[in-house]
């Protein structure tokens, strides 16, 4: 495995709210803190997770949306290293379906992303459409935009109607002197 591999290798683990206190307090005292996450015998999307001396179970599953990771060297200037679109979720989990993708195939999907603003976030993308049909949509925008251009219109006739009375009273004057 290569020196590159080793570094830039990144993925999202959701903790129980307690072993997450205990690692960010870690991480705020400068130490080092055992993880140890190794996958379940046959079972795919399933791990066993040690934290310190807790030993908790995992599951991996697929994010609603695709979360860029950015690092940085010199604190200034930001580079992409990464997508992600799957996290460990440890513990109890929340907004977590099975779904079946064939008879052979399934997944554990997540409906939430990291953030509260995106709660629930694929159940409302996927939310039912609005009553009103397309197309009576769409005529009621092409009637919106002829009444705007005519009103554009008028107020460019306004214009250039002004404008071409002073330039005709100038060229009616210089006439006169010529």
């Amino acid at each position: 495995m290569s020196e590159i591999y080793k570094h830039e290798n990144q993925m999202i683990i959701r903790f129980p709210k307690d072993v997450a206190a205990k690692i960010r307090q870690a991480f705020a005292d400068n130490k080092e803190i055992p993880i140890k996450i190794t996958p379940k015998k046959g079972e795919i999307f399933k791990f066993d997770v040690e934290v310190q001396d807790n030993n908790l179970q995992g599951t991996l599953v697929d994010l609603p949306t695709i979360t860029e990771s950015y690092k940085s060297r010199d604190n200034i200037n930001l580079y992409k290293s990464n997508d992600i679109n799957q996290m460990i979720w440890v513990g109890e989990m929340k907004n977590v379906r099975l779904v079946q993708i064939d008879e052979f195939q399934s997944k554990y999907v997540c409906d939430s992303g990291l953030t509260p603003p995106t709660y629930n976030v694929s159940k409302d993308f996927h939310r039912k459409q609005p009553l009103i049909p397309i197309d009576q949509i769409q005529r009621v925008e092409k009637e919106l935009d002829t009444i705007q251009n005519m009103f554009m219109n008028q107020d460019d006739d306004r214009e250039d109607g002004e404008n071409r009375r002073r330039k005709g009273g100038q060229q009616n004057q210089m006439s006169q002197f010529d």
